[in-house]
């Protein structure tokens, strides 16, 4: 008799404590919330328009040509004359010395070793280029300024509109020192097997 009354209280606990743990979360997942249904959004703001001119173009002022009519040197100046051969011997070594070399010298070389160059009317030095060769077809002026570039030259190339097509020059410079200029066009030359100009640089 007292065992049964034993294991029906240590049952009746057991199931109390049950109850005072689960009841209350019980109890908690059906409790109603109040949702705030009030807009948090701040107002419009107060903006007032502002009204601005169409532009107006200058009196006076000349409209840019189109890039690749742009630095095209004019033939009938193209410079004959070819310098002393100690003028040229320097240049035509610095062209035909490898990449490596010309870095090196350049930086090796100070700002104060810089001789000074004479200026033109313009209060610029003046400077040249090299027109390496005028072709009609554009693939062909661009592979060789391509082959150039490979080679090192500052080449480009500059459209011309002529009386019965267009035609591409291909240039490389420009040079400060005409020396320089003309060492280069005897290279190319000999070396491409072509006639070319050494003409000045005009921005």
């Amino acid at each position: 008799m007292r065992e049964s009354v034993k294991h029906r209280l240590i049952g009746a606990a057991v199931l109390a404590a049950i109850a005072v743990l689960f009841l209350p979360s019980f109890f908690k997942d059906r409790q109603q919330y109040q949702v705030d249904t009030s807009s948090h959004i701040p107002g419009r703001p107060s903006i007032t328009a502002v009204g601005f001119n169409e532009p107006k173009r200058p009196e006076g002022i000349e409209s840019a040509p189109a890039p690749e009519s742009m630095f095209v040197p004019d033939e009938s100046e193209a410079v004959t004359q070819i310098p002393p051969a100690e003028q040229v011997a320097a240049p035509v070594a610095e062209v035909t010395s490898s990449a490596a070399s010309v870095a090196s010298s350049k930086a090796a070389s100070s700002i104060a070793s810089v001789p000074e160059l004479p200026l033109n009317a313009q209060g610029l030095p003046d400077t040249w280029v090299i027109q390496v060769a005028s072709l009609s077809a554009q693939e062909g002026a661009n592979k060789l300024r391509d082959q150039l570039q490979a080679e090192g030259h500052k080449a480009y190339v500059r459209a011309v509109p002529s009386a019965n097509a267009t035609i591409y020059r291909v240039f490389i410079g420009p040079k400060q020192d005409k020396a320089q200029a003309i060492a280069i066009k005897t290279q190319l030359d000999k070396r491409l097997k072509v006639n070319s100009l050494v003409l000045p640089f005009k921005p």
